[in-house]
């Protein structure tokens, strides 16, 4: 006879809980024990990541309704990629021509800082806006 190495969980996933820690914790055994450290942090950045990434697609979003709604940006502005979010709020936006970083890192920046933070009222703040030369290597 064979011993399993992995255990099924006693709950079923559609019963489990919502808290990744309160999950950990129903499908060990009994008696309870202390979640261990690294299985926790584990946990945790698991979830982060998930808010993080809905939270760049929401900004991502955000940047191109603002490029279109703002008056007098140049289609070449349509190319500008956002790169990252910091926690603080800054949002790293990435152009091919330094040129187009000063149109929209100087120029454009307060009417579009202003309607990004009108569309994601509620959901995410944002503290500045990053315009950077990103050069393409080939």
């Amino acid at each position: 006879m064979t011993t399993r190495l992995v255990k099924r969980p006693k709950i079923s996933p559609q019963q489990s809980a919502k808290d990744p820690l309160e999950r950990l914790r129903q499908n060990t055994r009994r008696p309870v024990m202390p979640v261990p450290f690294a299985q926790a942090l584990s946990v945790l950045l698991t979830e982060q990541k998930r808010v993080n990434r809905s939270r760049l697609q929401r900004i991502k979003a955000a940047w191109e309704m603002a490029l279109e709604q703002t008056k007098g940006v140049s289609a070449a502005a349509k190319r500008a990629e956002v790169v990252s979010v910091a926690k603080s709020g800054a949002v790293r936006v990435t152009v091919d021509s330094p040129a187009l970083t000063h149109e929209l890192g100087v120029v454009y920046r307060d009417a579009l800082l202003e309607r990004m933070r009108a569309l994601l009222q509620g959901k995410d703040s944002i503290s500045e806006l990053q315009v950077k030369t990103g050069g393409r290597r080939k």
